[in-house]
């Protein structure tokens, strides 16, 4: 049996498909593995990155209790420092000129005629009231009865 060139040729193109394709799958197992080892990568980065916003977390929650137990109510109290002295300072004077405006207005009122003759007219009302259930008791027993005037009773 003579090998000629054809079965030489044939040969080394088969040895030439057998490398080339080796080589072919080796470099596809190559970009399987990088696409395996990114996704990993970034995997073990989020898991990171979740941990450190937990960290963060318990962080800002231990911050705001510190700030809130003193730097805050520094400011709340040093705000209603202001405002009880702005209060005291400003409003409280005005105030009390107001109130003596309306002690006065009232006792102008009261030692008025029209407030005399009003205060008599509540305490003849409030001697009808207290006279009426005995009148009716009268008046059930032994039919109606003259009244007396209730003015008279008036001091």
């Amino acid at each position: 049996m003579s090998f000629g060139w054809g079965d030489a040729i044939l040969g080394v193109g088969m040895l030439a498909q057998g490398a080339f394709g080796a080589i072919g799958a080796n470099k596809q197992a190559n970009t399987q593995a990088a696409i395996a080892n990114a996704q990993m990568a970034a995997q073990a980065d989020a898991i990171r990155n979740s941990r450190d916003m937990a960290k963060g977390q318990i962080a800002m929650g231990m911050w705001s209790n510190l700030f809130n137990t003193t730097t805050a109510a520094d400011i709340d109290f040093g705000r209603q420092l202001a405002a009880k002295r702005k209060e005291y300072s400003e409003f409280i004077p005005k105030g009390f000129g107001l109130d003596r405006e309306q002690a006065r207005w009232q006792t102008d009122f009261a030692l008025s005629p029209a407030a005399r003759e009003l205060a008599s007219r509540q305490r003849l009302g409030r001697v009808k009231e207290a006279i009426a259930p005995g009148r009716a008791q009268m008046t059930g027993m032994f039919g109606r009865i003259a009244q007396a005037p209730t003015e008279s009773f008036m001091v």
